[in-house]
């Protein structure tokens, strides 16, 4: 019992200090979390502004037009990519490297250059969410911090579970520890009570949340990852820079329509959006096929073509990919919720919010207790 007493103190002690420690970053961490869950939601609801009225007898500009509008605009630049939407009158947004727009799908006519006020409202809260909003040389250091706190974050759910089990193993103990309280005596207490409750409720969803962080923080933990499955991290591909597209011979149109004709055939025909990337790898134009609005594996495919014949060359969908690959992309999107859509969305970034007052009742109850220890 005494062994089992110190053991306790010294995680509560741990927990206490690391907490306080780490607390801000893990804040920010959350709150930005909980501020990009409909990140994509409100990007799309943006372009929908510019929606425009069909007119009448009269055909949507081709694939080809948009390319060529891109390349008159940005004749260097070959990396291009076009993504059609499947809805009436929907803006065509296009990207020439980094150089994006929105362009009116019949006349051609630039209704948005850049992505918007909306979207760079999101690269900001999402630069603070992985870096902490440092730039250059030092992006690597505010990376690091903040894998740092999500480790210590883990270190937290695990001590805090541990710490939140009663000293008497009794279902009368463990029902104080599970629900709100009618009566407190003071603030403290409604604090503490509210850390237990709140605590142990988060801790499936802040666990998963916090275990996936550290695929885009680690090296280890993607080799940990693929191991698992006997896989090793695939490298990054290799290829020779493309400097033109001159030398593509089919029409990209003819593609798109193809693209078209194979998601009809393979029950994708309600796909929601379709991008083209061109300019990637010689002689090759992918189209990424996508029911959601979130690049969820389940739910898209990429087809590829030879820009010299109208031939597929390559179908990719989740069940191509290495059991790895699989599971690093669910892991991706279990990390924001959208593994399971919206609602999915919707509970990664309430649990997130619930993270940040977690954090504000930490501190309290951690600054009290270090004041009354003197």
């Amino acid at each position: 019992m005494a062994i089992a007493k110190t053991v306790k103190r010294w995680v509560f002690w741990t927990h206490l200090i690391l907490g306080l420690v780490a607390g801000i970053f893990i804040f920010l961490m959350s709150l930005t979390g909980f501020l990009l869950t409909y990140e994509r939601q409100f990007i799309e609801l943006d372009e929908m502004r510019y929606r425009v009225d069909v007119p009448q007898n009269q055909q949507r500009l081709s694939t080809d037009d948009i390319v060529d509008k891109l390349q008159a605009l940005h004749p260097e630049t070959p990396h291009i990519y076009v993504r059609w939407v499947n809805r009436e009158g929907a803006a065509v947004p296009a990207w020439a490297g980094r150089d994006s727009y929105l362009f009116h799908p019949y006349t051609g006519e630039i209704l948005r250059e850049g992505e918007g006020n909306v979207a760079l409202v999101f690269h900001w809260l999402t630069n603070l969410h992985r870096y902490l909003l440092l730039e250059g040389e030092l992006k690597g250091i505010g990376k690091t911090v903040n894998g740092y706190a999500n480790l210590v974050f883990i270190f937290l759910i695990v001590s805090g579970a541990y710490l939140w089990l009663p000293n008497k193993l009794r279902l009368a103990s463990f029902k104080q520890h599970l629900w709100f309280r009618h009566h407190y005596t003071n603030r403290h207490h409604r604090r503490r009570q509210w850390h237990l409750v709140l605590g142990v409720w988060s801790i499936p969803v802040l666990f998963i949340i916090a275990i996936t962080a550290t695929l885009f923080h680690f090296s280890w933990a993607n080799t940990a990852l693929y191991g698992f499955f006997g896989e090793q991290v695939p490298p990054r591909e290799q290829h020779e820079e493309v400097t033109s597209l001159s030398l593509d011979v089919v029409d990209y149109e003819t593609l798109f329509l193809a693209a078209q004709n194979h998601a009809n055939s393979n029950d994708y025909d309600d796909w929601y959006s379709m991008w083209m990337e061109i300019g990637e790898h010689e002689y090759e134009a992918r189209f990424f096929i996508d029911k959601s609005i979130g690049h969820r594996q389940s739910m898209s495919y990429s087809l590829y073509f030879d820009t010299r014949s109208p031939e597929v060359t390559k179908v990719l969908r989740k069940e191509d990919w290495s059991r790895g690959g699989q599971a690093w992309g669910t892991a991706r999107f279990l990390h924001t919720g959208e593994h399971f859509g919206f609602i999915g969305q919707t509970i990664a970034g309430l649990f997130s919010l619930l993270a940040c007052y977690l954090v504000y009742t930490g501190f309290m109850l951690g600054v009290k207790r270090l004041k009354a220890s003197k």
